[in-house]
C-alpha cells in the first residue's frame, strides 16, 4: 500500500509504499521535516530506502535528516547523484534562498532493483526525473500533475525530454492499467491529467 503524506508549504508530497520493503518516495525540504516526522510516526517505525523522484530542493534536502534516524540510503538517478552530492545549482536550492546538505549514503538507481517497482526515466523536468509504477499508481514527481506539467525552464529541463516523457506514461499508464496519478505537488490524479497534460503541450 501508499500512504500520502501531502506537502507542506513548497515541501513536496511525501509517499511512504508499505511492501516488503519500507520506502519513502521525496522527504521533501527540511524545513518541513518535523511536520513530515509527526505524521511518518503513525505509518512506519522503519524506513529501508529513500528514494528521490529528482533532485530538487523541495524534494530532496530533507534526505540527510530521514537518513540519521533511520539509517537508509537514497536512491536517484545516475544523472543526478553528484548534483545531489554536490547540493549544486541543479538541486534549485537557490530558489528558496537555502543551501542542500547531501545524505552521506547516495546509490545510483542503475544498482538497485526492486522488485515490487518499476522505475521509469521520464526526464523534462530535470534530465533525471523518473516515475515509479507500484501496483495500479504511478508516482509521477514534477512530470505531470493532476492539472499541469513541471516547468522545464530550470536547470537540465527540456520541453521536448517532457513532451516525450508524457507520451511515455500515457503508453505505460494504458499498459499497466494505472488508476491513480500521485504527483510531487498537489491533488491525486488519474487519466485524464494525461489529456490535460497533452492539451497543455500541443500534444495529440
Amino acid at each position: 500500500m501508499i500512504a500520502m503524506i501531502n506537502g507542506y508549504g513548497y515541501s513536496s508530497n511525501t509517499y511512504v509504499i508499505l511492501d516488503k520493503d519500507i520506502i519513502v518516495v521525496d522527504p521533501g525540504s527540511e524545513e518541513s521535516f518535523d511536520k513530515l516526522m509527526d505524521e511518518l510516526e503513525f505509518i512506519t517505525n522503519k524506513v529501508d530506502y529513500i528514494i528521490n523522484t529528482h533532485c530538487h530542493y523541495d524534494h530532496s534536502s530533507a534526505n540527510y535528516l530521514l537518513e540519521e534516524i533511520f539509517d537508509c540510503p537514497t536512491i536517484i538517478h545516475d544523472n543526478e547523484v553528484n548534483h545531489l552530492k554536490r547540493g549544486d545549482e541543479v538541486t534549485v536550492s537557490w530558489l528558496f534562498g537555502k543551501r542542500l546538505k547531501a545524505p552521506k549514503e547516495i546509490v545510483p538507481l542503475s544498482e538497485i532493483e526492486i522488485d515490487f517497482l518499476k522505475f521509469v526515466h521520464t526526464p523534462g523536468h530535470t534530465y533525471g526525473s523518473i516515475s515509479i509504477i507500484y501496483e495500479d499508481k504511478v508516482l509521477t514527481g514534477d512530470t505531470l500533475f493532476s492539472n499541469s506539467v513541471g516547468r522545464w525552464d530550470l536547470p537540465t529541463g527540456n520541453l521536448e525530454e517532457l513532451k516525450s516523457s508524457i507520451l511515455k506514461l500515457e503508453r505505460l499508464i494504458y499498459e499497466n492499467n494505472i488508476k491513480e496519478v500521485l504527483p510531487g505537488h498537489g491533488e491525486v490524479g488519474n487519466r485524464k491529467s494525461l489529456e490535460i497534460a497533452k492539451a497543455l503541450l500541443g500534444l495529440r
